[in-house]
Parts: structure tokens; C-alpha cells; sequence
């Protein structure tokens, strides 16, 4: 099997607590382990998810 980056989508996903299933979440976190170029990834999905929260819990939508 070819070695494959984890999509942004799927990111965002776990991110969000989405990816429950054992099939999916195994080799996911077993990538995060050995790839820091989707660990990195990850943070910037986790901090743009939980920007997104915030946005909609605060009201607050500064768009300028």
C-alpha cells in the first residue's frame, strides 16, 4: 500500500471527534504517529475548526 497524507477533510473530522470507528481511527492515529508533516496539518485544522466554534458561539463574525 502506498504511503498517502491524510486528507484535510478527514483532519477536520478527527479534529471534531467524527472518526469513531475503530477500522478508521487505528490507521489514522498510526499515521499521526510517524508524520509530522500531517501532525502539523492537524494543529492548523484543530485551531481552524476551533476558531470556527468559537465564531459561532461568540456571534462575534468580524468579517474585515
Amino acid at each position: 500500500m502506498a504511503w498517502q497524507h491524510i486528507s484535510d477533510e478527514d483532519l477536520g473530522r478527527y479534529h471534531l471527534g467524527m472518526v469513531t470507528d475503530e477500522s478508521e481511527l487505528a490507521p489514522l492515529e498510526e499515521h499521526l504517529l510517524g508524520c509530522p508533516r500531517c501532525v502539523e496539518r492537524a494543529e492548523e485544522a484543530a485551531t481552524y475548526v476551533d476558531t470556527l466554534r468559537a465564531t459561532m458561539i461568540t456571534g462575534n463574525f468580524d468579517l474585515d
